[in-house]
């Protein structure tokens, strides 16, 4: 029996897929062809552990190249299936299937969930979420189609990531004054009302239509909000009634936006007012510490999960698929680089913290002080906990003794 073969266009380290020592690529079931970083940016970070036969590195910032190798490769070997889990790297994978008549996610249905305008206005049109008035930012006179009068708004691409290329403005004037120094060409950018309220997110594990995995968390900050020395996480969300909305609105989206098999990231605010306002979606896993928070709750890694989905291979959603009474919650906490006094917590208090996890990123920070993006982390922990008040008491404690 001929074995498949798949294009990995890969924007992480190699060895983000070696966690706690186990090695997620499925390389005894699938022939793998990697396109990947250069070597200088991770591209090949762990790979004499683990090494495939076809590899090929190069610039992440060089589009252009990054879609000819990937062409030449599906043009010149027997490839029937194309994986990619990075936000970077999702979009292309898709253009490629679509060119090469491939399974999988097609570029249309890429381009909607990457696109912040096509997003908003597939889950308009369909009635799938309250959505916060918004408009395509093409020129400076596309200031005038939002409502200033109702206060604040967001400028920021309509294809990035990792809340960069996002700014908060206050009034007409000053969106004047910023939009004069940004490039609004080829359509990068997006304006929409700022909404006021709590983020969550909702991740989802969808195969054939259907989604048969969901968890609910709070970030315990805006995303937006990173700075140098600051503190993101997350914590899950239990059974409740808000946890019910979220998934019926997660449902609704997904839908929406037509995803057949893979896994999503939903972002949305639960507003002063109780309402819950769709912020963006992406069809790739979450980022940052959330997947080992929900391998950590739930016993599998969704990485892996998407990472089989796209080679066309079963899947195993771990022991637990749904919350469990008496399962205990999870969460992260993280901390960005900079800032000042003591950075770090001595390894043998970390059990006593309820850390099940410890990651240090030695390269976060821009070398100049300052924090790249939301998930530039320097210290990241995952923590269990008995119940959520226990884990807020915890991941407070970490802070307390990261600081001190």
């Amino acid at each position: 029996m001929t074995r498949t073969s798949a294009l990995f266009i890969n924007a992480h380290p190699y060895a983000h897929f070696n966690r706690g020592g186990t090695y997620i690529l499925p390389t005894d079931e699938v022939d793998i062809h990697m396109v990947a970083r250069k070597q200088v940016d991770g591209g090949a970070w762990g790979f004499a552990e683990h090494p495939l036969d076809h590899v090929a590195l190069c610039d992440a910032n060089d589009e252009d190249r990054w879609r000819d190798i990937c062409a030449w490769t599906l043009r010149n070997h027997p490839i029937s299936r194309v994986i990619a889990v990075h936000e970077r790297a999702v979009l292309l994978a898709a253009e490629m299937r679509s060119a090469f008549g491939l399974a999988g996610m097609d570029y249309e249905t890429g381009l909607r969930f990457r696109d912040k305008v096509r997003m908003k206005e597939a889950v308009r049109s369909a009635g799938a979420a309250a959505v916060p008035d918004f408009a395509a930012l093409d020129t400076p006179e596309d200031l005038g189609k939002v409502d200033w009068s109702t206060g604040r708004k967001v400028i920021k691409s309509r294809l990035g990531l990792a809340a960069k290329d996002l700014y908060i403005v206050q009034s007409l004037e000053e969106a004047r004054r910023l939009v004069d120094g940004l490039d609004l060409s080829h359509s990068h950018y997006e304006i929409e009302e700022f909404v006021r309220g709590q983020i969550y997110h909702c991740d989802s594990v969808v195969r054939d239509g259907r989604i048969v995995f969901h968890s609910v968390g709070r970030y315990l900050a805006d995303p937006a909000s990173y700075t140098p020395g600051g503190m993101f996480g997350t914590v899950l969300v239990g059974e409740s009634e808000l946890h019910k909305r979220i998934t019926e609105v997660n449902a609704e989206v997904l839908a929406a936006l037509g995803l057949k098999d893979g896994t999503t990231h939903l972002e949305l605010f639960h507003s002063e007012s109780g309402e819950l306002v769709f912020c963006e979606v992406a069809a790739r896993p979450p980022g940052g510490l959330i997947p080992p928070v929900i391998q950590a709750q739930y016993g599998f890694d969704i990485v892996e999960a998407q990472i089989r989905l796209d080679a066309g291979l079963d899947i195993t959603l771990g022991s637990a698929p749904e919350p469990a009474d008496g399962g205990g919650t999870s969460g992260f906490i993280s901390f960005y680089p900079g800032g000042t006094g003591s950075r770090g917590i001595a390894p043998d208090r970390l059990a006593a913290l309820g850390v099940v996890e410890h990651s240090t990123h030695r390269g976060a920070g821009n070398s100049s002080g300052g924090v790249r993006h939301s998930t530039d982390f320097l210290d990241s922990y995952v923590v269990k906990a008995p119940d959520d008040e226990s884990l807020m008491r915890q991941m407070a404690r970490i802070e307390e003794e990261y600081r001190r």
